[in-house]
């Protein structure tokens, strides 16, 4: 028995050899989901840079999207929102698209009940230890198609990371709908702070004679 402190980061690689029998069903993606992504992306992309939880390596990569506009702002911002505020730049470069994930798609609920009996805590979604989420995804694209996991950034909202081939997916269809930046930040109770004023709004005092 380890002696580690409840204060501690416990959630660890999962066990080589690991048997996901019986992991909890995350059943089909919702019918219609958004898509947080830069505006010269298009909304389906499947990243395989290690910046991603859930990212897997080339030449497979994941593609996240959430049940509500809301989740999807605020998991594509993640810590760069502060005191529930995102600059007027990089609103402007969000779009958030509503897509339609492949039904057939099987999922596992990583916050399921009945994970912890795999070696999964709620640890696995927010943790910062990027290496030890992605081989759990890793180990995951074997059995199923896709995660379902409670997103870190917005309590009680729902996220999705789709595995699939690393780029761009047109195959999977457009966007049925775009909204951008700044409407999204509104949809998700986040103010877009105003940015630096025009340089014809500034008006220059010359120094008080001497």
């Amino acid at each position: 028995m380890t002696n580690a402190a409840r204060t501690d980061v416990i959630q660890t690689a999962p066990q080589v050899g690991l048997d996901l029998t019986g992991f909890p069903d995350g059943g089909r993606p919702p019918a219609e989901a958004f898509r947080a992504h830069l505006d010269e992306f298009a909304p389906w992309y499947f990243a395989s840079h290690p910046h991603g939880r859930f990212n897997l390596r080339e030449p497979n990569g994941t593609c996240c999207f959430a049940a509500a506009v809301s989740t999807a702002v605020r998991e594509f911002f993640g810590p760069k929102i502060r005191r529930n505020e995102v600059s007027a730049a990089d609103a402007a470069a969000l779009r958030v698209s509503t897509i339609t994930p492949p039904s057939d798609a099987s999922s596992a609920h990583v916050s399921g009940r009945g994970a912890a009996h795999f070696g999964v805590t709620s640890e696995l979604t927010t943790m910062g230890d990027y290496a030890v989420t992605q081989a759990w995804a890793e180990l995951f694209k074997d059995w199923v198609d896709a995660l379902r996991y409670d997103s870190r950034f917005d309590p009680g909202g729902e996220a999705w990371a789709l595995f699939g081939t690393a780029g761009p997916a047109p195959s999977l269809g457009g966007a049925t709908a775009v909204i951008d930046g700044a409407r999204a930040a509104e949809a998700a109770g986040v103010s877009v702070l105003p940015g630096p004023p025009r340089k014809s709004a500034v008006r220059m005092v010359p120094n008080p004679p001497a």
